[in-house]
């Protein structure tokens, strides 16, 4: 993959300061099995299931705050030739988010009435960026002048921060009720990661300062009377030949951990109760639900790549020109090459001697609030807060901020998810998400689409298995009414 095409990707694929939550609509119900563990570690106890097992789960997103997408060119979304959409040729900051994640091989079992245990393996692979001058990623990525006036003037007194972060998740979790007073019953759960990093990558420029000019002759755009700073750095396998099967590559260490709480506010209990004094594991008892997720806790150290690592200072002054363009054919892992063979614009600076360095999850604290109107209809409030500082850490993988409401209709066999989204990325969004049995499948922002423009694109689909709790209290009816029809006959 050369550069244009990379730096294309990465610039897209950066972060805003809000983005939407995983799995949209589908994470709030109470039939997600195994995969509930991702989204807080207690779901797994007094689960709707007594065994789950999922096959795959895959969640897609890309947002861009300078977007416009619609079902027309939905399809065009990935090809070269949309990338100027998503970096946008306006003057002009743009933020953006990717993010992919495939929750692989997961199994869930009861151990007891009261606990369940699961194993889970995920992978996952974030690119965030920050304040990028989308001016200059047009150019950079394709050469042409667009609809930039020339001379463009870049004063930036914020960090222009790239990243990328790839790594795999092996995850024990434990669930277990804590208290069961008829109205009242709360549980709690925590999942232990072992984490595997494939590769990091990031690029923070600093102040850049400077002018952007175009060469009628050359027909190629240049920069000119420019200063800045700017610092590069990578960790894990190269970037240029990376195949989604290296996620599973083991080129960094490092420890996670999920914990949560789920609370359940149940008035109408003793309708559930049944002859030995238990609860029904079939239905879903409460009025309110409250769950409260700490999430990504952890980080992964990786060992940094001085032949591909590097910082520099740019200086470019008098008559000296420095054509953009020049990268569009170099690897991105060979940028640290181009760079110092070009002393005149870059002057390698002081390269911190650490060798290895830390990468944070994307920690975030979840907080949700469902209520039961009438049998299968529920509507659930979510929040998602960032914890992660990196805005002077171009390396660390982070999520931000939403608010998510999602009514549904929820049974055993069916759910139907509509989630309402807002953001301050990519605004107002609203999608539609079905469970079908085994399957489910949906998009946040697919109405969005469909009825007019959309700042973001995002699918999910998995398939999963699982045995469904049994209604042991038409089994306790069944046999009360045998044993009735029986006396009678005597």
């Amino acid at each position: 993959m050369r550069i244009y095409k990379t730096l294309g990707i990465i610039a897209l694929f950066a972060s805003g300061q809000l983005s939407a939550q995983d799995f949209p609509g589908y994470n709030s119900g109470n039939y997600t099995g195994v995969n509930g563990a991702f989204f807080n570690p207690a779901n797994i106890a007094d689960s709707r299931y007594s065994w789950d097992f999922n096959l795959f789960s895959l969640n897609t997103y890309v947002g861009n705050n300078q977007a416009s997408f619609n079902l027309k060119n939905i399809g065009q979304t990935f090809g070269d030739s949309i990338l100027n959409q998503f970096i946008g040729k306006n003057a002009g900051l743009t933020n953006a988010l990717a993010n992919v994640i495939m929750n692989g091989p997961s199994l869930m079992i009861n151990t007891s009435k009261k606990s369940a245990i699961a194993l889970t393996t995920r992978a996952r692979v974030m690119e965030n960026a920050n304040e990028i001058d989308a001016a200059l990623a047009n150019q950079i990525i394709d050469g042409s002048s667009g609809d930039i006036a020339f001379p463009y003037s870049i004063n930036s007194n914020a960090n222009m921060g790239v990243g990328i972060n790839g790594w795999t998740e092996y995850g024990l979790s434990y669930a277990m009720v804590i208290t069961d007073k008829d109205k009242h019953f709360f549980k709690g759960g925590l999942t232990l990661k072992y984490l595997a990093g494939a590769a990091n990558a990031y690029l923070n420029i600093n102040s850049l300062k400077g002018t952007l000019n175009f060469d009628d002759v050359k027909e190629e755009a240049y920069l000119q009377n420019s200063t800045g700073n700017m610092q590069l750095g990578f960790g894990g396998i190269n970037l240029d030949d990376f195949e989604a099967s290296q996620l599973l590559t083991f080129k960094s260490t490092g420890i996670g951990a999920d914990i949560g709480f789920v609370y359940e506010f149940r008035p109408d209990y003793d309708k559930y109760r049944l002859d030995d004094n238990s609860w029904r594991k079939d239905m879903n008892k409460y009025k309110l639900r409250i769950g409260v997720a700490l999430l990504d806790i952890g980080s992964l150290q990786y060992e940094k790549d001085m032949q591909r690592s590097g910082a520099y200072n740019m200086d470019i002054t008098g008559s000296e020109k420095w054509y953009v363009n020049e990268l569009a054919d170099v690897p991105v892992d060979d940028l640290k090459n181009y760079f110092d063979g070009h002393p005149q614009y870059f002057t390698p600076g002081a390269v911190s001697s650490d060798k290895k360095y830390k990468v944070a999850l994307p920690s975030s604290l979840r907080v949700d609030a469902d209520y039961h109107f009438n049998k299968g209809f529920y509507i659930n409030v979510a929040g998602q807060l960032s914890l992660v500082d990196a805005s002077n850490k171009a390396w660390n993988s982070y999520y931000y901020s939403s608010i998510t409401v999602t009514p549904r209709i929820e049974g055993r066999k069916l759910g139907l998810y509509i989630p309402v989204n807002y953001n301050q990325l990519t605004k107002l969004n609203a999608g539609v998400s079905l469970r079908l049995g085994q399957l489910v499948v949906g998009s946040g922002s697919v109405l969005t689409a469909l009825f007019g423009n959309s700042k973001q694109v995002d699918f999910h689909v998995g398939l999963r298995f699982g045995g469904l709790r049994k209604n042991m209290f038409k089994k306790q009816k069944r046999q009360k009414e045998m044993e009735t029809e029986k006396e009678s006959n005597n």
